[in-house]
């Protein structure tokens, strides 16, 4: 079974092949920062720390709330601030394998 972990905790959740990071996460009693859980607010962004392969890829929704959320931080914090960062929406991310997430 995959497993996900958060960043700086020593959480660690094994989940099946294929579940959603955050409906993986809450049914297990981890609450992770939402809002729409559909993919269209980005309040769920995570930066995935190890195992970007390990995720399915995004859909076009998450992609178009991906763009606008690297537009923002750009405009908000400068060029430098997504360099090193794989962001994805733990709303819409889809599990193949170990993951190390962190929210932001």
């Amino acid at each position: 079974m995959p497993r996900v972990s958060i960043a700086g905790t020593e959480k660690i959740f094994e989940v099946k092949d294929g579940e959603v990071i955050y409906d993986a996460l809450s049914d297990r009693g981890e609450d992770l920062p939402h809002g729409c859980l559909a993919g269209s607010c980005g309040a769920c962004r995570i930066d995935v720390i190890e195992g970007m392969d390990n995720l399915a890829p995004p859909t076009f929704i998450e992609n178009n709330t991906l763009e606008a959320i690297r537009e923002e931080f750009t405009q908000k914090h400068g060029k430098d601030f997504l360099t090193g960062k794989n962001l994805r929406l733990a709303c819409r991310a889809r599990v193949k394998g170990d993951v190390v997430i962190k929210p932001i």
